[in-house]
């Protein structure tokens, strides 16, 4: 019975022990993670960002209604045409807008022939020109880099004309070249290849049965949407929002109505100035005023359309409805086609020297951030110009003698800093 009551006695102090031990663990446990976060709040390790000018933008997104002074040029009567421009492209009184066929297989079996003329003159002149015209490699060569430069720019943009242009221009520059540096380049067989390809296509019942010439000059668009004379133009500035929302309404209402454009061999726009019209609350543009530039972008496009401000914020409206105009001269194939479009205004600029939040402090009540100059921390002064999600952007003037210089090593990250600490 002895041997009993001890064996029961012995398990007791053996949980008990078990209990002790698990119990102790978990106090060193916290004593290792106490000493680790301390370790860590006391030693932060330095970390700097060079200094660099950035630009940030207060936005508004609207919707616009595209406003041109356009002519809509009709197919008459009804026959096959074919244009003779590209959209976008300028055109004379009296200059050639389009030819007329007598059927589709005429007007297809002709563009091709002149397609292939094109490509005849093309190889043609560069045959006929001597290396002695260009004039050395290393200039072809910046040329080149130019034209690389601006091919990428108009992929970035997704300007379908001027990538066409930049392509067209990079393969004759980059032919130039090989004619240049002496290696031979056979024009003969692509030449006649095409003469051969001409010969087979027997045009001969298949040239224009009349061409359709231009009333004005002006710039060419093939497309139309029914809407080109449905506002009105001479009367832009003084639109007002009813106006306005009813003309929006109208497209919205017609937007897939093209059957009123059917027998529409494009347009001609008359003006370079056209214009972006949206309802606004007078708040959001607070500060733009007549006569003020300002960028504007298309939804889904990098390209920015530099406009100025015709009709702004109406003091007077307080923070009611107003209408926005905006005008712009910079025009393409796609600039051509827009109606009712997204786009995003930059509605205010912001220059200056991009940090994380974080980085700024206030040290005797003036805002600044710490500068790591040859091991020694320096006190820059500078005022918060903007504040967005974890950074902001401060004011940098070259002239300020206390203020941030350009490529300084602004702290974002540091333990007791202080205006003439040495670290190492």
């Amino acid at each position: 019975m002895e041997d009993n009551n001890e064996q029961v006695k012995k398990k007791k102090l053996s949980s008990s022990a078990k209990q002790n031990i698990v119990a102790a663990l978990v106090v060193v446990l916290i004593f290792v993670y106490v000493i680790a976060e301390c370790a860590s709040v006391l030693n932060v390790k330095l970390k700097t960002q060079t200094a660099l000018t950035s630009t940030v933008y207060d936005t508004l997104d609207v919707q616009a209604l595209v406003v041109r002074d356009e002519d809509v040029i009709s197919n008459g009567d009804g026959s096959v045409t074919v244009a003779s421009l590209a959209d976008g492209e300028k055109i004379q009184t009296g200059g050639e807008i389009a030819m007329q066929f007598a059927n589709r297989e005429s007007a297809v079996k002709y563009s091709k022939y002149l397609e292939l003329q094109s490509e005849l003159e093309y190889y043609t002149n560069l045959e006929s020109q001597s290396v002695g015209l260009a004039t050395d490699v290393e200039t072809l060569d910046k040329d080149i880099l130019t034209d690389v430069n601006d091919y990428i720019r108009s992929i970035s943009a997704e300007d379908g004309a001027s990538i066409n242009t930049y392509e067209e221009s990079l393969n004759d520059k980059f032919t130039r070249r090989q004619m240049l540096i002496g290696q031979d380049v056979n024009f003969t067989s692509a030449i006649e290849a095409i003469n051969d390809e001409i010969g087979a296509l027997n045009i001969a019942g298949a040239e224009p049965t009349g061409y359709i010439k231009a009333d004005k000059s002006g710039i060419f668009s093939g497309y139309t949407d029914g809407f080109e004379k449905s506002f009105d133009y001479s009367k832009i500035e003084e639109l007002n929002t009813d106006t306005l929302k009813s003309y929006i309404s109208a497209v919205n209402d017609g937007a897939d109505n093209q059957s009123q454009t059917q027998n529409n061999l494009g347009k001609i726009i008359n003006s370079l100035d056209w214009y972006f019209c949206a309802v606004v609350n007078s708040k959001s543009i607070a500060g733009i005023k007549e006569g003020k530039s300002i960028d504007v972008t298309l939804k889904d496009s990098k390209e920015v359309l530099k406009c100025k401000v015709v009709k702004g914020a109406d003091d007077s409206v307080g923070g009611g409805e107003t209408v926005l105009v905006l005008k712009c001269n910079e025009i393409n194939g796609e600039i051509t086609s827009l109606r009712l479009e997204d786009i995003q205004i930059r509605v205010h600029e912001y220059t200056g020297i991009k940090v994380p939040v974080d980085a700024v402090h206030v040290v005797n009540g003036e805002k600044g951030v710490y500068a790591l100059v040859s091991s020694v921390v320096e006190w820059r002064k500078a005022d918060v110009l903007y504040t967005g999600d974890n950074y902001v952007v401060l004011s940098y003037d070259k002239d300020s003698e206390n203020g941030i210089k350009l490529y300084d090593q602004i702290i974002v990250q540091g333990k007791d800093l202080h205006d003439g600490k040495v670290y190492t």
